[in-house]
């Protein structure tokens, strides 16, 4: 039976997973960088997900594993996996050349460079956008909240335009206006 060769392989990777501190999130990086489980590359999940489930009597993962080989193919998640790992390997050889003055120059950029960057881009932004000339960055307490500042006595939250575009967007509930922002080469464009 396939499952009994499956169940050992199964639990010796959720052993190496355990063992081994930060391994999921370097794949997930790499499978960030590569995009290798995008949608092109091995099938709109949701749709698929949904499709199996209307005609399956008992929806179990043997399954959905067997529909997805049937439906797509078992070699895109070899494909994928190469993908991965081929980028992978490039974070591991980045990370062999990382010494500990890179780590505190990317911490000094991060805490001084960047704060004053950022917070002075929001006060910008906030004073661009107000009409009465009314406008604060937030405070501690608010900013724990979403709150990013306030705007003729409205609080706001304020995203780059590529946040639309990201996971967290969609997961994310905010209940204060948001001020989409882009860097061009004429300037700030805000709306």
């Amino acid at each position: 039976m396939i499952l009994e060769g499956i169940l050992p392989l199964f639990f010796l990777f959720f052993i190496i997973m355990a063992l081994l501190p930060y391994i999921g999130s370097v794949i997930n990086l790499g499978n960030s960088f590569s995009q290798a489980t995008r949608p092109k590359n091995v099938g709109q999940m949701s749709d698929l997900i949904q499709e199996y489930r209307e005609i399956a009597d008992t929806p179990s993962v043997e399954g959905w594993e067997s529909f997805y080989n049937r439906k797509i193919g078992s070699d895109k998640i070899d494909v994928a996996a190469d993908k991965i790992w081929e980028y992978v390997q490039r974070i591991r050889e980045n990370l062999n050349s990382l010494n500990r003055d890179d780590v505190k120059n990317w911490t000094k950029d991060l805490i001084i460079d960047k704060t004053f960057s950022g917070l002075q881009l929001q006060l910008d932004i906030l004073e661009m956008v107000s009409e009465t000339g009314e406008f604060r960055l937030s405070t501690p307490d608010e900013e724990s909240q979403g709150i990013d500042g306030y705007v003729d006595g409205e609080p706001v939250s304020i995203k780059p335009n590529t946040y639309k575009k990201t996971i967290q967007s969609g997961k994310e509930s905010i209940p204060y206006r948001i001020i989409f922002y882009k860097n061009t080469k004429r300037g700030l464009v805000v709306s």
